[in-house]
């Protein structure tokens, strides 16, 4: 089974060791590094260059060498693949290293592993070098296509996206974090739609024993959406013995320029004005006084504006009664980066899985 990866904002360990255990009888996915009819290729002239730089990432302490038979170096790339967020810059350390192997398949595997590594390290465009190198050397790779499908979809390029799913569900149709994210970039495609990309999350759910890891969101009017928002605003105002002067606007989606600079695509809410903030659904909250910080500064500062993402919120609930609590965990939020209390929100809202973080498809995935 494919593992869904939560994303993680917590510093990486340069040094940290590769997951071990039980070596498998064979390699994750079809078209990954065991394919033993990789066509050769040479990577190019600005690739090399890229690569060069990417060896600059990685500190001295991180840099170890090793010597594997092929079969080991592919069993190795595998493993690196499989536990990368934990550790990037080891694994793309491990990468780079495997880059000039005569053998055309663990070159393919290190640019798979590569743009893993990088799309972890936040650089979304040397990501996607890597993968379209891998998926021009192989198109049959699954892995490669994956690779690059996320790192488009990181760099807003919905679209493209959309298409390199399309070739890999054509490989691997039971992928399902490849059906969540096609129903992801079809939202993008046409947000006004809410019926969008609902027959590929639908895809996903069915794949999926767990009930909560991808579901069929529920859509809700935005009159109702914004209500439920305002609603929120209250509460706190009541909680607080007054007005904190926070509005709350509601839109579909993030713009796409912002995306196209680097904000996380599927960022639940968004705090514009004179306080520090930008709403990534990464931040660690706990409760003081119920959901809000007793004694904290109580009234936002003038100019500053609440955004929540509708879509987004409600890409990860399945029902109303889901959306209506993940609407209260993104106020309480809002308020906690407004008014810079730093206190922890006691609401759990629902589960965070994002397609784009799952690891490469695997052969009970074809």
């Amino acid at each position: 089974m494919n593992r869904i990866r939560r994303r993680v904002s917590a510093a990486v360990n340069p040094v940290s060791t590769a997951a071990t255990g039980a070596r498998p009888s064979h390699h994750s996915g079809p078209g990954y590094a065991a394919n033993p009819k990789a066509p050769d290729f040479e990577l190019d002239a600005p690739l090399k260059e890229a690569a060069a730089r990417w060896l600059s990432l990685v500190p001295a302490g991180g840099r170890h060498d090793a010597r594997e038979s092929a079969k080991d170096v592919l069993e190795t790339l595998r493993e690196h693949t499989r536990s990368c967020p934990g550790h990037p810059l080891e694994a793309l350390w491990v990468a780079q290293r495997h880059l000039g192997d005569p053998v055309p398949a663990v070159r393919i595997a290190s640019l798979v592993l590569a743009s893993e590594a990088l799309w972890w390290l936040g650089y979304f465009e040397d990501a996607r070098r890597a993968a379209q190198a891998a998926a021009d050397a192989d198109p049959a790779s699954a892995q490669a296509l994956w690779r690059l499908a996320v790192a488009l979809y990181r760099q807003a390029r919905f679209a493209d996206a959309g298409e390199r799913l399309d070739d890999l569900l054509a490989l691997a149709g039971r992928f399902a974090p490849a059906w969540a994210l096609r129903g992801q970039v079809r939202v993008w495609l046409d947000a006004g739609n809410p019926d969008a990309g609902r027959a590929d999350f639908a895809a996903a759910a069915a794949l999926t024993s767990a009930s909560d890891t991808w579901v069929v969101p529920f859509r809700m009017a935005r009159a109702d959406f914004k209500a439920t928002a305002d609603a929120e605003i209250r509460v706190h105002d009541s909680a607080v013995g007054g007005s904190s002067g926070g509005q709350v606007d509601v839109v579909l989606l993030p713009d796409k320029s912002r995306v196209e600079r680097g904000i996380d695509p599927d960022r639940r809410w968004y705090l514009e004005g004179p306080s520090t903030g930008g709403g990534d659904s990464d931040s660690l909250f706990g409760g003081l006084g119920g959901d809000f910080a007793a004694g904290a500064r109580s009234r936002v500062s003038f100019g500053t504006r609440f955004v929540l993402y509708q879509r987004n919120i409600e890409n990860l609930c399945q029902d109303g009664a889901a959306v209506r609590e993940e609407i209260r965990k993104s106020v309480a939020e809002l308020f906690d980066a407004a008014l810079e209390s730093r206190a922890a929100i006691a609401i759990k809202g629902a589960p965070e899985q994002h397609a784009e973080g799952a690891n490469v498809p695997g052969d009970e995935d074809g």
